[in-house]
């Protein structure tokens, strides 16, 4: 089969296109042909060597995978070949305390699809058959790779980790991420007002198209009192974060006493300083979200499948443009998602 292989970190990192035997499942394992695998900034963190586990190279980058099924192992009786399934990035023991209870993002051994194993930036992958989801049949693959982790990612940050309700004000940042673009949309299917923010007027206008009803520069700095502007002074009850860095104290000018920050990402920078004063007196709260469970997968393809949740795809690159894709990724001109189709 082919892949595409970083075989030196860097910025840009070396990649070969490289042919390598197929893939053979054992024991619980099945191997998915691949249809179509979303680039993730975990990729950039992989090809710069930016992340706190150290990677082994040569490594096949790609977490947002979704394809057919072509091999079962022995001992895997839910899967087929043929089967059209989307492939779970987290990939979790299903044996911890966390795992027993279906907290799958919490689990004890877990692990990253393309980062400690090979992905999806190849023709197969080689999985274990706990990671899949089954795709409905109004789903094609490459909403499924733009919605796998991203999208999933958001909507564990606003059903699991949040409590979003009706007429609240939910604060999104980074209209054109993956993970910006589907909270937005997760937001107002249950029925929040939505206010976001983008660098570029492009951005902008993508982030009311999809559904809020202001969109913020984050360059300027008055926008966190643009916010209070907005909401009569009295601030945001939600924020949905992954920037990390400088931007998560801004964020936390636009809460309402008694709102909430989730924060899902270190785009940015993972240190901050705040005052803790203001934090406190208001009875605020920052609360962490990583990954999904099966169940944040279920509902993200369940809301796509109902027209409720849909990608922005930016472009489809074949597997032979994958260094090109990474560039421009890199660049920050992407609204959306950049999708691979070997």
């Amino acid at each position: 089969m082919r892949a595409v292989q970083l075989v030196a970190h860097g910025t840009p990192g070396r990649f070969e296109m490289r042919e390598l035997p197929d893939p053979r499942p054992g024991e619980g394992e099945v191997v998915v042909q691949v249809m179509a695998c979303g680039l993730n900034h975990l990729d950039l963190w992989l090809e710069e060597n930016g992340l706190p586990i150290q990677p082994s190279l040569p490594r096949t980058a790609g977490c947002e995978i979704a394809g057919r099924v072509t091999q079962v192992g022995p001992g895997v009786t839910a899967w087929r070949p043929g089967d059209r399934v989307a492939v779970q990035s987290n990939i979790f023991c299903d044996q911890c305390e966390f795992c027993q209870q279906g907290e799958e993002s919490l689990c004890l051994r877990s692990e990253l699809l393309g980062i400690q194993r090979d992905g999806g930036f190849a023709e197969k992958v080689l999985v274990p058959a706990r990671l899949l989801v089954a795709l409905p049949p109004t789903v094609d693959f490459p909403t499924s790779a733009a919605l796998t982790l991203a999208g999933s990612t958001a909507m564990h940050m606003l059903t699991h980790r949040a409590t979003v309700k009706a007429g609240e004000w939910v604060l999104v940042m980074g209209a054109a991420s993956g993970v910006g673009s589907a909270a937005i949309q997760i937001a107002r299917g249950l029925g929040a007002r939505v206010i976001t923010t983008g660098t570029t007027e492009a951005k902008r206008k993508l982030g009311l198209q999809l559904g809020a009803e202001y969109a913020l520069d984050p360059a300027d700095a008055r926008w966190t009192s643009e916010v209070r502007k907005i909401t009569n002074k009295r601030g945001v009850d939600w924020v949905m974060e992954h920037v990390g860095g400088d931007v998560l104290p801004k964020v936390m000018e636009c809460l309402a006493r008694g709102g909430a920050i989730v924060t899902c990402g270190a785009t940015a920078g993972r240190q901050i300083t705040f005052d803790i004063w203001p934090f406190f007196v208001k009875q605020q709260r920052l609360i962490g979200s990583y990954g999904r469970n099966r169940a944040d997968m279920r509902a993200t393809l369940d809301w796509a499948a109902a027209g409720k949740l849909k990608p922005v795809i930016h472009a489809i690159y074949p597997l032979e443009r994958v260094p090109e894709a990474f560039a421009a990724l890199r660049q920050r001109q992407v609204l959306g998602k950049i999708v691979i189709q070997p």
